[in-house]
């Protein structure tokens, strides 16, 4: 593929990306948890800042190392420092089922 090629489908891309955040279909919060010994990637990459590529990090290490004992485990992980962990700490688990979704804000108003 040649370079003007790339181009376009990259202006494509963040268009797409653009509109799809405009009408509002990118979640706002979550709420449930994750887990980390079983969670698939998609689970995994809706924890605030990790991402598609970083759950494929967490899946990588949980394979060659085994399970997480602990959540703080998780900093093992290449891309998960202090910071990224105060962010997800009370989305992730050792234990139990993956239950976390993605929620809107216009959703958390209507609850009030």
């Amino acid at each position: 593929m040649d370079k003007w090629s790339k181009c376009c489908i990259n202006a494509v891309l963040v268009v797409i990306v653009v509109f799809v955040a405009s009408i509002g279909v990118f979640a706002e919060g979550f709420e449930g948890k994750v887990n980390i010994n079983t969670g698939t990637e998609s689970q995994l990459a809706l924890l605030p800042g990790v991402g598609p590529m970083l759950a494929a990090e967490i899946i990588k290490y949980r394979t060659s190392n085994g399970n997480f004992k602990t959540v703080n485990d998780i900093k093992k992980v290449s891309g998960i420092a202090d910071k990224k962990f105060e962010k997800i700490k009370e989305f992730i688990t050792v234990e139990g089922d993956t239950t976390i979704k993605a929620i809107k804000a216009e959703a958390e108003k209507e609850k009030k």
